[in-house]
């Protein structure tokens, strides 16, 4: 049987719609652990010159995390709805899931500076524009390393903050809880896995569903690292 493009696009729609529902079902799980009251709240601080830092403002992880798996849920339902919009779509979800996942994995770690989450969250969604910007290239500029390297030095900058807080912390005695230092080991494997599959796909080693499949499987994992976080952590006896 010789499949058409109609079948093609249509099968690519259920794919689509399909992802959508299971990245749904785990962005409830985080709002129910969120309106259950059985998330935590990660301070936001601001420092003013003459004045001491001050906590202004507060981020539910649970929360934030739903908005990281709505984020894919949307953009899923567009490429679904606009096809033709797929890779620009599909650029923007990562993007998203990548920069809200580093503002909280920062936070976490003990990052609580405004200014210094933001950068983590800009520098984190800006590096997989380059990822973007090179797959949207003809596939002989694609298979260039430059682009993909200089955007990999981008993107590993705000992990270096992180591993900071989190060598600081162990020094001198207050590190982060147990469970949050293996799961940002977690969420940094994931963050490689994305970069690593990008480059396989840029150089034609896998095809483009299995890139999608791929991609999928990173974005959903993540939403689930975080779940296991944020329920982790309301537990007193994951705060080791």
């Amino acid at each position: 049987m010789t499949t058409t493009p109609v079948s093609i696009a249509a099968r690519a729609r259920t794919v689509d719609l399909t992802v959508a529902a299971a990245h749904l079902v785990v962005a409830l799980a985080h709002v129910t652990v969120a309106i259950g009251g059985a998330s935590i709240v990660l301070p936001v601080a601001l420092s003013l010159s003459g004045a001491a830092p001050a906590a202004f403002a507060g981020v539910d992880l649970a929360a934030a995390a739903a908005v990281v798996l709505l984020c894919s849920v949307a953009a899923r339902v567009a490429a679904a709805v606009s096809p033709e919009r797929r890779t620009g779509i599909r650029a923007l979800e990562l993007s998203q899931v990548s920069g809200i996942s580093l503002f909280l994995v920062a936070q976490l770690n003990g990052v609580a500076e405004a200014g210094a989450l933001i950068l983590c969250y800009a520098i984190a969604a800006a590096a997989i524009g380059v990822l973007w910007v090179q797959g949207s290239a003809p596939i002989e500029q694609r298979r260039s390393a430059w682009p993909y390297s200089a955007g990999a030095a981008i993107a590993i900058v705000p992990w270096g903050v992180v591993a900071l807080y989190q060598v600081v912390g162990l020094a001198v005695g207050v590190p982060p809880a147990l469970i949050v230092r293996v799961l940002t080991i977690v969420l940094l494997v994931l963050a490689a896995a994305l970069w690593w599959i990008e480059r396989r796909w840029q150089l034609g080693l896998i095809t483009d569903p299995r890139a999608e499949l791929l991609r999928t499987a990173v974005t959903l994992g993540t939403g689930i690292a975080l779940l296991v976080l944020a329920v982790g952590l309301a537990r007193p006896s994951a705060l080791l």
